[in-house]
């Protein structure tokens, strides 16, 4: 008996490559939207503990709870087409993993409603919550990382489809969380430093922009960013190689020189996030571009790991293929615009600047 799922009788809508290439660039923008909440909603949340006593960190906090509901809305948003992507070339691993986890796996929708409305009262009706913010704060930060939490779980465990029958005879209880796996741990801290670390650059240019609002928190935000971006960054880069040398050796053999191409792509990735660590202070832009960049080359790492690592139960390359091009230039359409859409609301969002309070 096969252990991977007979796949989709209809086919692919698209040719591989196509879906392959539309996976990987709408993970990016979902995961440098992520990273932004993540990162901001921390540091508003260390923010908060001060901000009883420290008039600077209340006006802190109120900056980034001002710009962090508008984030998880990016954040949503953009995870869509990556998970639809994910399902379309995977579903035959990645419905068993969900089913396998079933009850977390719900769970991300209230933890998710959990964090945005924590987000959303903070900005929009702290009047309710008195001197609990803070409490709130940590609240919706807790949600948000165990939404990290649980997805790190199903992506790690499609890609042990020979421990899923196991999981299975052991009971149908829907919590079977891949706790065992040695790659867990290091791949869910390589997203949430990471996090930490594109998240403090964000708060540094969102300082940046405030120079003439305010200039007290213009330096504080560009400040703690900075020191956000490099420290967090110093740290995901030793965790970095410690998820490299977690993965199974063929796996792993691929990326230290076993396949040029790959070895090539992570070699890339890590020498731009080093180079924009090195220029931050001087060349804040260019920092921001070349994370931008390092993102998508570490996606397309993912995605690489992720189709080795089911090799051979799973080759996407060889499923079968019925393209269905008016579906996919109306899908590429609605996502030009939208993305021109997010475009015109962040620009919307960093031209007004209001005057801080305090």
């Amino acid at each position: 008996m096969p252990v991977m799922p007979a796949p989709d009788p209809t086919g692919l809508p698209a040719p591989v490559v196509i879906l392959k290439f539309l996976s990987v660039f709408t993970l990016t923008l979902h995961l440098l939207a992520m990273n932004l909440l993540v990162g901001g909603v921390t540091m508003m949340a260390l923010a908060g503990r001060k901000r009883q006593t420290d008039p600077l960190a209340d006006r802190v906090f109120r900056r980034l709870a001002r710009a962090l509901p508008v984030t998880m809305s990016m954040t949503i948003t953009l995870g869509v087409a990556p998970l639809l992507f994910v399902q379309v070339i995977y579903g035959q691993a990645f419905y068993t993993a969900s089913v396998l986890i079933a009850w977390p796996w719900l769970a991300i929708v209230p933890l998710v409603m959990l964090g945005y409305y924590g987000l959303y009262i903070c900005q929009f009706r702290p009047s309710w919550l008195g001197n609990r913010e803070t409490i709130v704060a940590w609240l919706s930060m807790l949600a948000i990382l165990a939404v990290g939490f649980v997805f790190t779980n199903t992506w790690t465990l499609m890609l042990a489809p020979s421990i899923w029958k196991y999981l299975y005879d052991a009971g149908i209880s829907g919590l079977k969380l891949n706790m065992a796996d040695g790659t867990l741990l290091p791949r869910y801290l390589h997203f949430i430093v990471g996090a930490f670390s594109v998240g403090g650059l964000a708060v540094m240019l969102l300082g940046r922009t405030l120079k003439s609002a305010d200039e007290q928190v213009s330096d504080a935000l560009q400040t703690a960013g900075r020191r956000w971006f490099l420290a967090a960054g110093g740290v995901q880069l030793i965790i970095g190689f410690w998820f490299l040398f977690a993965l199974p050796d063929r796996v792993r053999n691929a990326f230290i020189g076993g396949n040029m191409l790959d070895s090539g792509v992570l070699a890339a990735g890590i020498v731009l996030a080093i180079v924009a660590m090195a220029v931050v202070r001087r060349m804040p832009g260019l920092a921001a571009l070349l994370t931008g960049i390092s993102v998508f080359l570490m996606v397309g790492t993912r995605h690489r790991v992720r189709q080795i690592s089911l090799f051979p139960d799973l080759q996407v390359n060889n499923l079968q293929v019925n393209p269905q091009w008016a579906l996919l230039v109306v899908f590429v359409a609605v996502l030009l615009v939208g993305l021109a859409t997010v475009a015109w609301m962040v620009a919307a969002f960093v031209r007004a600047k209001p005057k801080m309070a305090g």
